[in-house]
């Protein structure tokens, strides 16, 4: 989501970051699929749903990706007037989104609402469902100068690496550890009993998931992290068929299983985002010609209203096809098509948000520069 300052680096755009952002936002639109389709609703079995299971399991590094590309961006960012007004564009597009999904629900749902329902529902982040997001990026915005203070100086690689160790251990560790229940018998351990599981390790911090993964984009641009392409690629691959596979048995016989095991904040979802961010870093985007160079910058830039404006075309393309596709599982071959569309239609619409977001702050920026003269030739008269 475009909510972190521009890409720049030594003074040009980094291509392989922009490519960072809009595969995050594909696999964000990507999750939301099978959101949509019901697929959650569905028992685990059969080959599709295990398909599906891993699918879904591979997606889940979107809002990782997000995050760790804020800490990559933004770890040299101090306390300042010009970094506070950063936020400006984030609540404007933020603002212009909501206004649009509610405007839809009364167009197309004959939704009812109050002037002060509306109020309440933006200022409440419930008037697009994906805006948790915005939500928790606000406070991350704020406390990242502090966060950068801590992370800047701490003096060697080796104190970072367990700042970030502790991190893992308190947002990841769970994941892994408080996943059984061993007071089931004749049951396995796992499965639906992860809803209630034995507590091994702490996890009251798993919900700081957010700053593991800044600090972890921290590191990543100040040790630049290289990893050999083939093993990384073969790592990837396993770890999605490793993850997939998890899920499906866990899930097994009921409906999917919610729990830490496939969350964000899990150490599998941790590994694999991190080794996927590094892959398309260590590409080389020089053959990449500028205009198409161009391209990609323009779809990074409106990555974060097309993340909120997903909310309005999920709401009308999935509505088409559960009615034209009644069966969940034959809902799947649709995804080559929703997906690309909802994406593009996104895009498009985060354009038009961008477009009035520059056009507010050229209005504003001619006040301001009308106010200044104003203010000259008064101190000129009155010399």
């Amino acid at each position: 989501m475009k909510i972190e300052e521009n890409i720049e680096i030594n003074e040009r755009r980094n291509t392989a970051l922009d490519i960072i952002r809009i595969l995050a936002l594909f696999c964000v639109v990507s999750v939301h699929f099978f959101l949509n389709i019901g697929f959650y609703e569905q028992k685990m079995v059969g080959v599709k749903m295990y398909l599906m299971t891993t699918m879904r399991s591979a997606f889940m590094i979107c809002v990782p990706l997000f995050l760790i590309l804020t800490g990559y961006l933004m770890n040299n960012k101090r306390i300042s007037k010009k970094y506070y007004s950063g936020i400006i564009k984030t609540i404007i597009i933020y603002i212009l989104a909501s206004v649009t999904c509610i405007a839809c629900k009364i167009i197309f749902y004959n939704y009812k609402i109050s002037l002060k329902e509306i109020i309440l529902e933006i200022l409440g982040f419930s008037a697009i469902n994906y805006a948790w997001y915005v939500e928790m990026y606000i406070g991350l915005f704020l406390i990242i100068p502090f966060l950068n203070i801590l992370y800047n100086n701490i003096e060697s690689k080796k104190n970072k690496k367990i700042l970030i160790g502790t991190l893992l251990a308190l947002t990841a560790a769970p994941s892994l550890f408080n996943i059984f229940n061993f007071n089931v018998e004749g049951q396995n351990v796992m499965g639906k009993a992860t809803y209630s599981y034995n507590k091994i390790v702490p996890q009251y911090w798993i919900s700081i998931y957010p700053i593991t993964y800044y600090f972890i984009g921290s590191y990543l641009k100040e040790y630049n992290l290289k990893i050999n392409k083939k093993i990384n690629i073969l790592s990837i691959l396993l770890i999605i068929i490793a993850n997939g596979a998890l899920n499906y048995f866990i899930s097994y016989g009921n409906v999917f299983v919610w729990g830490k095991h496939q969350d964000w904040a899990s150490i599998i979802n941790t590994i694999q985002s991190v080794l996927v961010f590094v892959l398309i870093l260590n590409i080389n985007f020089e053959t990449i010609s500028k205009s198409n160079k161009k391209v990609i910058k323009c779809i990074s830039d409106y990555c974060f209203g097309a993340y909120l404006s997903s909310y309005i075309f999920d709401g009308l393309f999935y509505k088409i096809l559960n009615n034209f596709v009644p069966v969940v599982s034959s809902r799947f071959k649709y995804y080559i098509i929703i997906v690309p569309v909802v994406f593009m239609c996104s895009i498009i619409l985060s354009t038009v948000f961008n477009l009035i977001f520059k056009l507010i702050m050229a209005k504003k920026n001619k006040q301001s520069i009308n106010f200044i003269k104003e203010d000259r030739e008064k101190e000129v008269l009155n010399k």
